[in-house]
This record gives structure tokens, C-alpha cells and sequence, in this order.
């Protein structure tokens, strides 16, 4: 999907997007997409150049820039994102962790960057500001169904709170310095590059063990899975429809769930790990009880209504992008094998 909008097409030089977390997992793959279309990328992460692997493949690129910034660095990200039309916030804590192995990580990276970030722009805003969240706002309110809109913020994280917390922040700039503002809640983003969630550890731990693969919990938790190409598109989707004078609703600030149409289970997905894994299958043993982990909602209920309503339609189902996970995750290298500190997944 190309992501300029109409207003564009006079304009003599390609649109300009700015992009934190540009080196984690989804970063690098929203950065490819950018450029895929035509749009001038700058991308900002905390992590040093020669450490950015997922990155590397643009290093000549015509329209990318990459600066090693933290962000709390506020003056660098003014310089950066001085005169992009659109900024892709997806610099966070990736570590969904109780209180105590945390510490202060989600307010000071989650929500301190946040607002650093929003200082940065306060001055030159962008037509739109994309912000990764998470759809763990929702707590355990997201294993009811209901109508997306109808959806309270209730977390029972931490990283749930931090997310929601960063929301409040991205809403009141919205309104303050008069640019439009998007949340997208994320949910369980599979693909090439990933360095966690449940895809990435049964591959690992088969590697340890091929012969068994033991699964959290009693193996029923269902939820949608979404390849990182089509959040990618969902991401870029987002930005166009609400860059426009009156934006997709009107309102300085909207959430959208991204995720996938369809659900998987735990279970299928290990029976999909075991197949896919060289060698005979695996035994696979569950575990008890609903929860995996501590926090973790067995059901989501979550449905990508309002974002269909914009035309995104994602191209695997949920299955089918667990498969293609487990295939890109043998097969690729493993030069970039450290995770990006402040790439989100």
C-alpha cells in the first residue's frame, strides 16, 4: 500500500517520515515498507549502527537516514523529525515483566520517551503521529467481546499501563499542539526477525529439545496472530487515512486494534512448531490452567473492525502467518541475534 496520500502527488519532493525504534523487529520491517514506496526515512534507535543488522540492507538507500539517539535526547529528535509529515513512534520497554523484575522501565522508557518525544514535535508537528501500543490496555477486559469502540483501557500490567499511560500523553499533545494522533493496538506480531512471544520461544525450545515441546498453560489460550508485513501495511494504512485535513474520524486522537480477523490456539500452534521443525514431530505436553503466565488473558476477544473500515485487509490469516513465522525463523540468519533494546515487538 503506498502510504502517500493525494495531497502529495504536487509536491516535488517524496514525503518524510520519522521513525523510532526503527532497529527492532517491527521497525526495521515498517522502515522497508516506507522505503518501498517512496517515502524519505529517518530512523532513530538507541542502538548503535553496527548493531541495527535488521537495518543494514538500506544502508545506501537514497531518502534513509539513521541516527543512534536515546530518547530522551529531545534536541536530536527535534532535528530529525523537523519537517516529516508522518512520525512512526515504536520506541518502548518490549518486556512485559511483573513489578518487581521491571523496576521503573515501563514510566521511564515507555512513558518518559514518549514525552520526550512529543516535546520534540510540539514545535513542528507532524500531519500525523502513529504510536505503537498495545492491546494489553485492555486487561482483562479484552477476553469479553465487544465493540472495538466500547473497549475501556483497564491493564493488568505494567506494560499494560505504560502503554495506556503513553496514550493519555500522545492524546493531551494532540489536542494542545492541534495534530492528529493514532494509537495502534497491537496483538501477538509474528515474523522474520522476532526475538520473543510464543512463536519465537517453541522454535527455540525445540532447537534445545526437538523430541518435546512443552506448552504454558492448558494449551486452549486463543488470539489472533498478525505477520509483520501486514502490520507493517496496517501501520502505513493508519497514517495515510488520518493525515488528511479531516483525518479518517475527526478527532485529534484515535485507537485501533491491529490484529489479525481470525484466532489460534496455543495448542495450534505448537502442533504447527513440531510439524514444521526438521526432524520427526516433537511430543508436545500443556501444561494446567487458562493462564500461561502471570497476567496473561487466556481469550482474546479482538477484532480489527474500524481498521477494515479503512480498506486494510491482512493477506494471512492467523495460521497461515504462524506458519510463515516458523519457516522465516529456521531459515534465517542469526546475524542480528541481539534484540534492538528499544525495538518493539
Amino acid at each position: 500500500m503506498d502510504i502517500p496520500d493525494p495531497t502529495d502527488a504536487g509536491r516535488k519532493d517524496p514525503p518524510h517520515a520519522f521513525v523510532t525504534g526503527a532497529a527492532g523487529f517491527i521497525g526495521a520491517h515498517l522502515v522497508t515498507t516506507l522505503l518501498r514506496n517512496g517515502v524519505r526515512v529517518s530512523a532513530v534507535d538507541r542502538v548503535p549502527w553496527d548493531g541495527a543488522n535488521r537495518l543494514r540492507p538500506h544502508a545506501h538507500a537514497p531518502g534513509f537516514r539513521y541516527q543512534e539517539a536515546d530518547l530522551r535526547d529531545t534536541h536530536t529528535l527535534e532535528q530529525l523529525a523537523r519537517g516529516a509529515r508522518f512520525v512512526f513512534h515504536l520506541a518502548a520497554h518490549t518486556e512485559n515483566r511483573s513489578w518487581a523484575a521491571a523496576a521503573r522501565a515501563d514510566y521511564d522508557t515507555t512513558v518518559g520517551g514518549t514525552v520526550s518525544l512529543l516535546e520534540a514535535v510540539a514545535r513542528h508537528p507532524p500531519a500525523v503521529l502513529v504510536m505503537s501500543s498495545s492491546q494489553l490496555v485492555y486487561g482483562d477486559g479484552a477476553g469479553a467481546p465487544a465493540e472495538e469502540s466500547a473497549r475501556v483501557p483497564r491493564p493488568a500490567t505494567r506494560f499494560g499501563a505504560g502503554k495506556a499511560a503513553a496514550e493519555a500523553f500522545v492524546s493531551a499533545a494532540a489536542h494542545e499542539c492541534g495534530f492528529r494522533t493514532v494509537a495502534a493496538r497491537l496483538s501477538n506480531i509474528v515474523g522474520p526477525g522476532m526475538r520473543r512471544g510464543i512463536v519465537h520461544d517453541f522454535v527455540e525450545r525445540l532447537r534445545r529439545d526437538p523430541g518435546r515441546l512443552t506448552v504454558l498453560g492448558d494449551g486452549r489460550q486463543t488470539r489472533s496472530y498478525l505477520h509483520v508485513s501486514d502490520c507493517a501495511e496496517a501501520l502505513t494504512t493508519l497514517a495515510r487515512s488520518h493525515a488528511g485535513r479531516d483525518g479518517a474520524t475527526g478527532r485529534r486522537f484515535d485507537a485501533y486494534d491491529v490484529c489479525n480477523t481470525d484466532a489460534t490456539s496455543a495448542a495450534e500452534v505448537a502442533e504447527i512448531s513440531v510439524t514444521e521443525f526438521p526432524g520427526p514431530p516433537g511430543e508436545i505436553v500443556c501444561g494446567e490452567g487458562g493462564q500461561g503466565w502471570t497476567g496473561d488473558i487466556p481469550t482474546l476477544r479482538i477484532t480489527p473492525q474500524r481498521l477494515l473500515a479503512l480498506g486494510w485487509r491482512p493477506k494471512l490469516s492467523s495460521h497461515a502467518a504462524v506458519r510463515a513465522a516458523v519457516r522465516e525463523l529456521l531459515t534465517e540468519r542469526h546475524a542480528d541475534s541481539v534484540l534492538a533494546p528499544q525495538g518493539i515487538d
